[in-house]
């Protein structure tokens, strides 16, 4: 009696679950594969690349190009390539004084250092920054090297690259 009661309580469980596994209206079967609507291009927004290299960037700079002033048209891309090491808790954050002119684009791309063949644990490596020059205008980028929770601490270092954008 106690096994049949169980093993309906599970069966009732289990059909139980097994109704919210789709959504009202839809039926999939083997032969449909579901359909995603694109999302609809505004003229506003710019298109963000999901993956993005160094070979994309028109104008590459590193660590010499503080306090220089550059310049790119719109659409264009520049990459900054600074020595960064994570495992210490820092790291670079930038900061555009005009975000409309020129635009961070993603999270910065970590490179491990290729002076070994095998990679040292803690080595520092390259951290490269992506912008795109959205519309015409003047911007700062400053780039800060610091670790994300100390708050009030001066950055370890500070970058700072003037662009103009025609």
């Amino acid at each position: 009696m106690f096994k049949k009661f169980t093993l309906n309580l599970i069966t009732i469980f289990m059909l139980v679950s097994l109704t919210g596994c789709g959504t009202p209206g839809s039926s999939l079967n083997a032969n449909t594969t579901p359909s995603v609507e694109p999302e609809s291009a505004s003229t506003d927004n710019y298109q963000m690349l999901p993956y993005i290299s160094g070979s994309v960037a028109d104008l590459k700079l590193d660590a010499n190009a503080d306090g220089s002033a550059q310049q790119l048209k719109v659409g264009q891309v520049m990459s900054i390539s600074l020595e960064s090491n994570p495992s210490t808790g820092y790291s670079w954050s930038a900061i555009s004084s005009n975000p409309a002119v020129m635009m961070q684009m993603g999270e910065a791309e970590m490179q491990e250092p290729t002076a070994s063949a095998t990679p040292v644990v803690g080595a520092p490596g390259t951290a490269t920054l992506y912008f795109q020059a959205v519309k015409a205008g003047t911007a700062t980028i400053t780039l800060n090297y610091q670790r994300s929770w100390e708050q009030g601490v001066t950055p370890e270092k500070t970058i700072t690259i003037t662009v103009e954008v025609k």
